[in-house]
């Protein structure tokens, strides 16, 4: 928690130094807005998506660095070596918050190392870096009837992941839960296991997203009890009281989503445990087939959770025509390949409206889920955070 809280506050004390430098009344800096006409981004963009012509001036580039949330960035980064020989792919794995430190430290100091940065919690590159034109947005003009409006702007969505709940199959025939406020229930007692949203930002994401349908979990715990929600004094709405009371049931908190689809589907256990975790952990049971869960696709009032990756281009990139090649590389074709190929797999969600589902998989229009929306998890996921933290036991 002291980690994450230092980063925390990095990442306001650089916010505001580095925008000083980037913005003066409501306008770019000189220097990016030369930036923004050469590379032909933002307002210079022009029309028209010419691979050949891109690849020709990205090859005079050499290189392509990118700030990547996930390993998987080596992997796209060899094939599209592959594929456009003579440009160097620099690729880093860190975690998200780390990238959006790192970015505006560079800002700062005017080190723009940065071309291409790949993660999730769009809430705050939203207000911390495109609103203040650290980013930039780049869609390829080629893939925009095939990316609904939403996953064009603000950013370029690359896929989405999901949060949902995992249950024990070799001790459950069907799904022992039914509704999300079962998991409060007194049978539940210490067998929800919810991981941990301090370490991993994504599930404030998912608890702001509960939060924010307290109506419709108001509605679904009138279904599941017969009678009308009273809240605990103090809270706001039935999502708050979703959270208060899965914690007064002695939920367990992992330190990873692994640690939770481990310990849910271990083999041999008599009244295991359920879990809220990562859909792509059904890929562990691939390493290790001895793991017995799958997901709760039916779960009222929803089976997830999902949220979003996103790609930007750093302001002032060294590198911009390779960072839109590389952009462009990263949303594949339309069965999944290309750069997309890391990804195509159960447990990420494709955005194009050509691609299908990976196997195993639905597509989103087939699941019945919440999303994350940035602008809400921004303006309160601190003040969720903070009753999570009150109420832990």
């Amino acid at each position: 928690m002291k980690r994450t809280l230092i980063l925390a506050s990095a990442i306001v004390f650089l916010c505001v130094m580095a925008s000083s430098n980037l913005w003066g009344q409501g306008k770019f800096s000189g220097p990016t807005e030369e930036w923004l006409k050469k590379a032909e981004l933002g307002a210079y963009e022009a029309g028209g998506f010419d691979e050949k012509q891109l690849y020709e001036k990205a090859k005079a580039e050499k290189e392509v660095s990118v700030y990547s949330y996930s390993s998987r960035v080596h992997q796209f980064g060899k094939s599209f070596e592959e594929k456009f020989p003579g440009i160097k792919v620099n690729g880093f794995d860190m975690d998200s918050t780390e990238i959006v430190t790192k970015v505006l430290a560079e800002q700062r100091a005017g080190n723009f190392a940065a071309d291409v940065i790949f993660l999730k919690d769009p809430a705050t590159v939203y207000n911390e870096l495109l609103q203040k034109g650290l980013v930039f947005t780049y869609v390829p003009s080629d893939i925009k009837p095939v990316l609904p409006e939403r996953f064009q702007k603000p950013f370029l969505v690359h896929h989405v992941s999901f949060d949902t709940l995992i249950y024990n199959t070799e001790a459950n025939k069907t799904p022992p839960v039914q509704s999300l406020w079962e998991l409060t229930k007194p049978e539940w007692k210490s067998r929800v296991i919810f991981s941990d949203p301090v370490k991993m930002p994504e599930f404030i994401e998912v608890l702001a997203t509960i939060v924010q349908h307290g109506d419709e979990m108001a509605k679904e715990y009138q279904r599941v009890f017969g009678k009308p929600i009273q809240l605990s004094k103090g809270v706001k709405n039935a999502g708050y009281e979703w959270i208060l009371r899965m914690l007064k049931n002695d939920a367990v908190i992992a330190g990873s989503t692994n640690d939770v689809s481990n310990a849910v589907g271990q083999p041999g256990q008599a009244k295991p445990p359920v879990g809220i975790t990562a859909f792509s952990r059904l890929r562990d049971k691939e390493k290790n087939p001895k793991l017995v869960f799958d997901v709760s696709y039916d779960t009222k009032p929803v089976m997830g959770f999902a949220t979003e990756v996103i790609i930007a281009i750093v302001n002032r990139a060294k590198h911009p025509n390779a960072a839109k090649l590389m952009t462009r590389w990263m949303m594949g074709d339309e069965k999944g390949g290309q750069g997309y190929k890391p990804y195509f797999v159960l447990g990420n969600t494709p955005v194009r409206t050509d691609q299908p589902a990976p196997k195993g998989s639905k597509t989103l229009g087939q699941m019945n889920i919440w999303m994350a929306d940035a602008a809400f998890v921004w303006d309160h996921g601190q003040e969720i955070r903070d009753f999570w933290l009150a109420n832990l036991k």
